[in-house]
């Protein structure tokens, strides 16, 4: 069983500690919050002991859960990794890539496991979709979402592109050649909207939409490869997989006719299987997997530093804009 600490207790902490004690294999030997009235109230309520300070929580856990702003993951990260301690740290790893990259080195020395909290990658719906991934050639990506104060300290590229900049890499396996963006602040002191073409080394291009200002919550992504098309509906956990071959005689399937000499074609509408799961929780659990297993975290630093470094790229473009 892994020992482990949580150490900040707002609206996600919350969901952490509620799923941390329904998985077995952690033991949660405290929690820690810098409103101590609000991690009194959650010790007493689920007779879990409340530490006065980070280190002393750190000291007494074999691996920590760093849900606080972004602005404290480094120190607090750093900490644990110093003391030899297994890291789960929620995204943004941290503000800065600069810091990021301070924490690879700081981890590769010591050895422990650290994840990085990029919950779309356990998504059930993405999950499914993923084995029919084959070439992706262009991928368009919504994520819209209604007015939210939490988040607004920071861009929408940090606060929701982020999600699927971390997909967008992780399913084209490529480097970035190119980065075009364009957004504006509309309520916030922050980026409210914003939009990104992004053009990779291998030929694909990826054109990202995100927007907290939205009347309605969306989050799809559709990829275009040969021969047919992923449609994935990352908030209602949907998936559909359209292929697209030359029409056989007597097809069951819908048949498009190109009228022209031109086989015409005919598209398969497949609907994978998605499990019902928890995303956060199955982050936990591959967390607590790579500890017990020795195997290399689904999310790591490496991966964190590669979406931060684009989402800040794109803010640079944004900012260059607006400051016109």
């Amino acid at each position: 069983m892994v020992k482990i600490g949580l150490i900040g207790l707002g609206y996600l902490g919350k969901i952490h500690l509620r799923l941390l004690r329904e998985i077995d294999s952690f033991e949660i030997v405290g929690i820690y919050d810098i409103d101590k009235s609000v991690c009194d109230a959650l010790s007493k309520q689920y007779n879990i002991k409340a530490f006065d300070s980070i280190e002393e929580l750190i000291e007494a856990a074999d691996a920590i859960d760093i849900v606080t702003p972004s602005q404290n993951h480094f120190q607090i990260a750093s900490a644990g990794i110093k003391k030899g301690k297994h890291v789960f740290v929620e995204k943004p790893i941290t503000p800065t890539v600069d810091e990021a990259k301070q924490l690879l080195v700081l981890q590769k020395e010591s050895g422990v496991k650290f994840q990085v909290g990029h919950v779309e990658r356990f998504n059930p719906a993405f999950i499914s979709a993923k084995p029919f991934i084959k070439q992706p050639q262009y991928i368009e990506i919504h994520r819209l979402a209604q007015y939210n104060e939490r988040g607004t300290d920071v861009s929408v590229t940090l606060d929701l592109m982020i999600h699927d900049l971390d997909l967008l890499l992780n399913i084209v396996g490529s480097n970035v050649k190119s980065v075009q963006a364009s957004g504006l602040k509309m309520i916030s002191s922050t980026v409210d909207t914003a939009n990104a073409r992004i053009e990779f080394e291998n030929g694909c291009v990826a054109n990202i939409n995100s927007n907290r200002m939205s009347l309605n919550n969306i989050r799809k992504i559709k990829v275009f490869q040969p021969g047919g098309i992923v449609s994935i509906d990352l908030l209602d956990k949907i998936t559909e997989v359209i292929e697209i071959k030359n029409s056989s005689k007597n097809s069951d399937n819908l048949v498009l006719k190109q009228g022209t000499k031109a086989p015409h074609k005919e598209l398969v509408f497949l609907h994978p299987i998605i499990l019902p799961t928890n995303a956060i929780k199955e982050e936990l659990l591959a967390f607590h997997y790579s500890i017990k297993s020795g195997s290399k975290p689904v999310v790591t630093i490496e991966d964190a530093i590669d979406v931060l470094s684009l989402a800040h790229s794109i803010d640079e473009k944004i900012q260059h804009l607006i400051s016109k």
